[in-house]
């Protein structure tokens, strides 16, 4: 059965190209390379504040966006935004950069900088006219890491770095990878990325990578790419971002800030900018998991930021709930959504006091289920008012439970917890 248009997912809201919502335009902002300064954020808080409802979602591939820009007010946003180098030249090259990168990258010193080869890969991203035809949600990640899935979230195409350069791994074929030197990485992915076009061009029902690994395979997408692929092995994870203190061994590297439910207001963003600036911070690492990595070297200075963030009601400790939590805008900021998918997100982390015993909720007011891609333990789909829940899945699978009212959510879930550990 065809899906309704309203609720067909394939492209996503830009500067350029902003998206119209119940709340207006969403304007979406995209760092350089996964980072933006601190000067730029302010420019975006202030921004939100001028030109927008003053609310700023940071999404599940790191972007920030404004919410609620007028029609009348959206060319005095782009201006400020542009003043700001936050830009990019072309709707085009702005759809195609979906690049995200690990947070920890040059920080960690268990993560290796991965920054400036994912800034060159940018580059070539903006230059070749051939890719500015990807689908909007096809993207790249570049993780500092042997492990390629950065923050949780798998990309098309990511990149890792090994021993001896990098690992280009295919999303749909955790099995397998292609080992190349560092100087060959960035044309072997743009080779990727030409063959999946060539392949979406004869079937065009493949919209993503993992479309095609399923169709072609991912080793005869790198044969034809010209690369060859080998057997990976399921390394030990190493550890990703979180909220609070960052550090390895008692060595204080940066402050991670979780944003509830993704969401932050200009006023609470421009109080955060206040004391980066006071701390003598340049730049901020945009995550995934809707944290905010600010560089720190010092346990003063991260001590600074983390009490101005708790002060201003963000999320300081690992253990909060939220962080294991996606949420979409829900309604009335979605024309798609049937509940205020934030307000019973804030129920559900009351009912389950506060904690979620590491299991993972996806709350979306539609099936669309845009605000995560990949599987949840628990995952909360709006149905007129109500919610199906789906247990290990995305939406689109059978529910376990169906019709739960949105109040009942909380017990919902507890069952199926209690149920799980006894």
């Amino acid at each position: 059965m065809t899906a309704p248009a309203h609720l067909i997912k394939g492209w996503c809201p830009g500067a350029l190209r902003p998206m119209r919502s119940g709340d207006g335009l969403i304007v979406r902002i995209k760092p350089r390379a996964g980072a933006f300064s601190i000067s730029a954020l302010a420019a975006i808080a202030d921004a939100a504040a001028r030109f927008g409802s003053g609310e700023i979602d940071l999404t599940n591939r790191g972007n920030l966006q404004l919410r609620g820009v007028s029609d009348d007010s959206y060319d005095d946003a782009i201006t400020a935004l542009r003043a700001a180098d936050l830009i990019d030249r072309s709707a085009a090259v702005e759809t195609v950069r979906n690049v995200v990168v690990d947070p920890l990258s040059g920080i960690d010193p268990e993560h290796q900088n991965v920054r400036d080869v994912a800034a060159r890969f940018e580059d070539v991203l903006a230059d070749d006219a051939r890719l500015w035809v990807l689908p909007g949600k096809f993207g790249f990640s570049f993780s500092g890491s042997s492990e390629p899935v950065v923050a949780g979230r798998p990309a098309d195409i990511m990149i890792a770095v090994t021993a001896e350069g990098f690992d280009i791994c295919l999303d749909g074929a955790a099995d397998l990878r292609c080992a190349v030197a560092e100087g060959d990485v960035i044309d072997a992915v743009r080779r990727l990325a030409l063959v999946f076009l060539d392949l979406a061009a004869k079937d065009p029902a493949l919209r993503r990578m993992k479309d095609a690994v399923a169709r072609s395979g991912a080793g005869r997408i790198f044969e034809l790419a010209g690369l060859q692929a080998s057997s990976r092995s399921e390394e030990a994870a190493i550890g990703s971002e979180s909220a609070g203190m960052l550090s390895r061994a008692d060595c204080v590297f940066g402050v991670g800030i979780g944003l509830p439910f993704g969401r932050i207001t200009a006023d609470q963003l421009g109080r955060l900018c206040q004391s980066a600036e006071a701390a003598k911070l340049k730049d901020v690492f945009t995550s995934p998991q809707r944290i905010l990595v600010f560089p720190v070297a010092e346990r003063p200075s991260a001590e600074l930021i983390l009490e101005a963030a708790d002060d201003i009601g963000l999320i300081v400790v690992p253990e909060d709930a939220r962080l294991q939590m996606d949420v979409c805008p829900g309604s009335p900021g979605c024309g798609n959504a049937t509940t205020d998918t934030r307000g019973d997100a804030r129920r559900l982390v009351g009912a389950l006091n506060g904690s979620l015993s590491g299991y993972s909720v996806h709350i979306s007011g539609c099936e669309k289920g845009c605000a995560r891609q990949s599987a949840a333990d628990f995952t909360l789909i709006a149905r007129a008012g109500r919610y199906d829940l789906i247990r290990n899945g995305v939406p689109g699978d059978p529910a376990a439970l169906a019709n739960v009212e949105a109040d009942d959510i909380g017990n919902a879930v507890s069952r199926f917890i209690l149920d799980s550990a006894s």
